[in-house]
């Protein structure tokens, strides 16, 4: 197994944004307290490091997922992005050390396989918001468009869904970095994060009055 799961290390608080009028909700995975799953959770680390970039649009949400990003993964994180002053985030991406690929499915993309890390650990670097949010940071942040663009296998499906879509081949952005991690790291890797991603699912359907099968 290519991974040391340990419990989970006091989490990387994320500054949560809400009105006046909604519940209060856990600093770590946005989920009101009586549905918190963070308890639930063990930090994972791997060769490979993430690097989220999320939207500020999504921060508030509970429906997102790159959320769980540091709180499942060490050595990874997550920025907010959306306002000019957050564009120092976008600095030193690259690592002569390691090979650092774009998760974004691009006019130039191309198939993730193990065989493109070239024998370097991986920096995936993944932009999140909605699916127009998150072309738009692809193509116009310089320092991403300059990476190299990998996205998922063709054929795959997602097995989990927070939002509706109509194209079953559109994921959440944890599922995708679930079914990455899984080429790169192996399937022990992918059945930890979709575990994860299970629990943040059925505590949101909670949270709605639904099970996982109503909603299906």
């Amino acid at each position: 197994m290519r991974y040391h799961a340990s419990p989970l290390e006091p989490p990387r608080k994320l500054r949560i944004s809400r009105g006046r009028r909604s519940q209060p909700r856990c600093a770590a995975c946005a989920l009101p307290p009586p549905d918190c799953i963070c308890a639930e959770l063990r930090l994972l680390t791997l060769e490979t490091r993430v690097v989220v970039f999320l939207h500020r649009r999504e921060v508030h949400k509970t429906t997102n997922t790159a959320q769980l990003v540091p709180l499942t993964l060490s050595h990874s994180s997550l920025h907010i992005v959306g306002l000019p002053e957050d564009r120092v985030h976008y600095r030193d991406l690259e690592d002569p050390t390691r090979t650092t690929l774009l998760l974004s499915p691009t006019d130039s993309s191309v198939p993730l396989t193990a065989e493109l890390a070239r024998g370097k650990p991986v920096t995936l670097i993944v932009p999140d918001g909605n699916w127009r949010q998150t072309r738009r940071m692809a193509r116009n942040e310089p320092e991403l468009a300059a990476l190299p663009a990998v996205h998922l296998p063709e054929g795959l499906r997602r097995r989990f869904e927070l939002r509706k879509h109509p194209e079953a081949d559109r994921f959440s952005t944890f599922e995708a970095i679930a079914r990455a991690l899984g080429i790169l790291e192996g399937a022990a890797v992918q059945a930890e994060l979709e575990r994860v991603l299970a629990l943040k699912v059925a505590a949101v359907l909670r949270t709605r009055g639904l099970s996982a099968e109503q909603d299906a």
